[in-house]
């Protein structure tokens, strides 16, 4: 237990900080300190983005369950209402194996009584998917064919869509600043240890900073502070965007999210017109010498193949765009658990240290809830998480044991392998 007056440094003002600093500011507690390189929002933050997927309906029932808690809260806190767009979500296939994972999510949500149409047809897609007003004469000539063929899918209506992930940040920030957070820009070099004990952190600029709790939230660059015994893997996939005209945006306003498993994902163009959209693949790591190792880099700049794969996707969706320069490239980094459950736990053999990362690919849409189950276990210890998240989080090395980097742990898409950046040579300009 720790008093509301003891002092938490938190690493890294992400998703998992930011959750966690306002939920103890919140909670009481007046002695937050956020430190991060770069000013919040951070450009490493993997959350710091025009939009993130929310999904309620995931392949397992607890985090479909943790979904649904996070809902309430992107619907009512008026932190991240505002950055929350209940829009819906078309999903889609074409290989056998998203197939199957479509079919069986469509099984799952119509045994539930949830509000979803199934697609089976390139007409079904286009009648959601697709450009209104003189846009929808002027591109009704396409032909079909090049439209979502053999595409396999559903659309749910309610309960999912996409986050305004940037807003929600700052949004955060900005509450945390008024309820009097601290915020140090530097970066963690090092964890500052007095026998078994984590006391606080050293910096890069030299400074020492004590807490009574230190709590790592670094997302893919937490295994720079601490040796995770292989449980964390950083991984990144590849974003694009194009500028559309305000006609064109005004054409795709309110779409609905859609996301196929195999191809990719796309969004409904932001305030300025931008269309943000991603290739679906299992991801790259970035090996750097060290056995089983991945560290993040950071370019604004992605392979030459996933510039391929963006606009083999969009001639899917959008053949009149799919040609069009970039405005924007980029790689986001995430780190993954060999089971793809966070790692929110306390260091079994370091006092005063606990870990909240692991994201896997999946953390923003909890970030109204997950930094209440952070701040507790902070606050109280592990009595302070439920039992089922207490065990799902755990310090759980066993599981890494002999772990296979390359294992696509549930994703589709692309040459349906991991790739490691060191074999790519080709990048965009």
């Amino acid at each position: 237990m720790i008093s509301p007056d003891s002092s938490v440094l938190i690493v890294g003002a992400g998703t998992f900080g930011l959750s966690t600093a306002l939920q103890l500011l919140r909670k009481g507690h007046k002695n937050v300190t956020l430190l991060d390189p770069y000013a919040i929002p951070s450009p490493l933050a993997a959350g710091n983005d025009l939009n993130k997927i929310f999904q309620s309906t995931v392949s397992d029932e607890f985090h479909s369950d943790l979904a649904l808690e996070a809902l309430e809260l992107w619907r009512s806190d008026p932190v991240y209402e505002p950055a929350f767009h209940e829009v819906g979500i078309v999903y889609g296939a074409t290989g056998d194996a998203a197939v199957a994972e479509i079919n069986q999510r469509y099984n799952r949500l119509n045994s539930k009584g949830e509000d979803i149409d199934k697609l089976q047809t390139p007409e079904d897609f286009a009648k959601l998917i697709r450009w209104t007003g003189d846009f929808a004469d002027d591109f009704k000539s396409l032909d079909l064919d090049s439209r979502f063929k053999s595409w396999k899918g559903y659309f749910q209506k309610s309960k999912c869509g996409w986050t305004f992930a940037a807003l929600a940040l700052s949004n955060a920030w900005k509450e945390c600043k008024q309820k009097g957070a601290h915020f140090v820009q530097d970066t963690a070099e090092e964890l500052l240890m007095e026998g078994l004990n984590c006391v606080g952190v050293r910096t890069y600029s030299g400074s020492i900073l004590k807490a009574d709790r230190v709590v790592i939230c670094a997302g893919a660059n937490s295994t720079k502070l601490l040796n995770f015994k292989g449980q964390l893997l950083a991984k990144c996939w590849t974003v694009g965007h194009i500028k559309l005209t305000s006609e064109e945006a005004k054409a795709l306003k309110h779409s609905p999210v859609l996301l196929n498993l195999d191809e990719g994902f796309l969004f409904e163009p932001d305030e300025n017109g931008i269309l943000k959209f991603c290739n679906e693949f299992p991801g790259y790591i970035n090996q750097d010498g060290t056995e089983n190792i991945s560290t993040p880099l950071y370019r604004n700049q992605i392979p030459v193949e996933a510039e391929k794969q963006m606009r083999g996707f969009l001639k899917q969706v959008f053949p009149q765009i799919s040609t069009r320069p970039f405005d924007a490239a980029k790689i986001c980094w995430c780190t993954d658990t060999p089971d793809r459950h966070f790692l929110i736990c306390e260091h079994p053999d370091i006092n005063g240290l606990v870990l909240a990362t692991g994201d896997s690919g999946q953390g923003f849409k909890y970030m109204p809830i997950i930094g209440h189950y952070i701040s507790d276990l902070i606050r109280k210890g592990k009595s302070g998480l439920p039992e089922t998240y207490r065990k799902a989080w755990r310090w759980r090395p066993e599981i890494a044991e002999g772990r296979d980097i390359y294992n696509l742990q549930g994703r589709f898409g692309g040459s349906n392998r991991i790739k490691d950046l060191n074999e790519l040579s080709d990048w965009t300009n």
